[in-house]
């Protein structure tokens, strides 16, 4: 059985990162991969590319964090949760989840709403100091955004904790005391996998791309490391970068352009589902409906709903975000116990129309598998 929740705010469908910029207008940048002079296979692409993709699409697995930490010592102790805008719904789910760990750990947790404004969020670090928090997570805001807040917290001994700033083949953000994300490359290069191994002939695709957010440019990579694995030289690949404000007619407008320049077009590959969620209508309403289909990751409900309706849609790639959220109070709890810092990753799951199937797409348990991370983490709190 599967339920649609509707798509309740712009934002929320865009994701934390986009609080950050304005997206409007597009500017081709065209990038993508040098594929002129490939040498690889068709056939033997299409193989490998559909290996990598049959083992990303298996169920979920636990990452460990780390060994076993005492958490006796802060036992009522406070940690501070900062994010740009608490009003998105995949946030209120992350902070959800960092809560019920706090709860099973002893932890309270604080949480604090900069409302879109990174000065806003400078501040309440300050706040979450003075009110003795002993660590703090910066969730969605880099940390070069808040130097001197973070300096702050550093100077005082206050471990700071970045989540989702970063891809997870990243290096930790300077003060960071540890992170924690998802594998945004391999994101990508998943759609990329995907495309190829499901088309007949050369995959000629686009890409929607933001420049301005660093997890989404290690996305845009991952998507041109995978068609230069997979693909043979009869393969293109464009990249359109989408830039400042109004991002609804931006995407929309793209598209328009990407399908009416290109006549070979057959799969465009927006940066999340929050853009693809208005990239869909434009190609259903083209004369080429029927010759494009599309990846995206974050596997928001309303995306996977695409998916099974099949409407242009045909894969996503997610992470469950109640999950990051024990990740994010894990590492916290980590930084706290004098770990050295270091990255937590939870994973990420490939979605199509086969292994979604009877899945209930409302239920973040049903989609990744019901591992109980829970237990799996409060077996390493002693």
């Amino acid at each position: 059985m599967r339920h649609h929740r509707s798509f309740t705010a712009t934002l929320a469908a865009l994701g934390l990162a986009t609080a950050l910029v304005a997206l409007t207008g597009c500017q081709a940048s065209g990038a993508g991969a040098a594929l002129a002079d490939s040498k690889v296979d068709a056939t033997e692409g299409k193989a490998a590319a559909a290996a990598f993709v049959e083992d990303s699409a298996k169920p979920a697995e636990f990452i460990s964090p780390g060994d076993p930490i005492d958490i006796s010592a802060f036992q009522g102790e406070t940690i501070a949760a900062i994010t740009l805008d608490n009003s998105l719904p995949f946030v209120r789910a992350v902070l959800d989840g960092m809560t019920e760990a706090g709860e099973a750990a002893g932890v309270k947790v604080t949480i604090y709403d900069a409302k879109g404004s990174t000065d806003t969020a400078a501040k309440q670090i300050d706040q979450a100091l003075a009110a003795g928090s002993a660590a703090i997570v910066a969730f969605g805001i880099n940390f070069n955004l808040l130097p001197t807040a973070i300096d702050g917290a550093n100077a005082a001994g206050v471990p700071v904790i970045g989540a989702l700033n970063v891809d997870v083949n990243a290096e930790l953000e300077k003060g960071a005391a540890g992170e924690v994300s998802i594998d945004y490359f391999k994101s990508g290069k998943l759609v990329a996998a995907y495309a190829i191994a499901n088309t007949e002939g050369a995959v000629h695709g686009a890409v929607q791309n933001l420049p301005s957010i660093e997890t989404f440019t290690a996305m845009r990579e991952g998507v041109e490391a995978g068609f230069t694995e997979y693909c043979s030289a009869e393969c293109t690949l464009k990249v359109d970068d989408l830039m400042q404000s109004n991002f609804k007619t931006a995407a929309e407008t793209l598209t328009g352009s990407q399908i009416s320049s290109n006549p070979k077009l057959n799969w465009i590959f927006p940066a999340i589902d929050g853009i693809a969620q208005f990239t869909i209508p434009a190609v259903e309403l083209s004369s080429r409906k029927d010759e494009i289909r599309l990846g995206s990751i974050n596997a928001f409900e309303a995306n996977l709903g695409y998916i099974l309706d099949g409407r242009v849609q045909a894969v996503d790639v997610g992470n469950s975000n109640t999950w990051l959220g024990w990740a994010m109070m894990d590492r916290a709890l980590r930084a706290l116990a004098g770990e050295e810092p270091a990255m937590s990753e939870v994973p990420v799951k490939l979605f199509d129309a086969e292994n979604l199937d009877g899945v209930d797409i409302a239920s973040e348990a049903a989609l990744y598998d019901n591992v109980d991370y829970r237990s799996e983490y409060a077996a390493l709190w002693k």
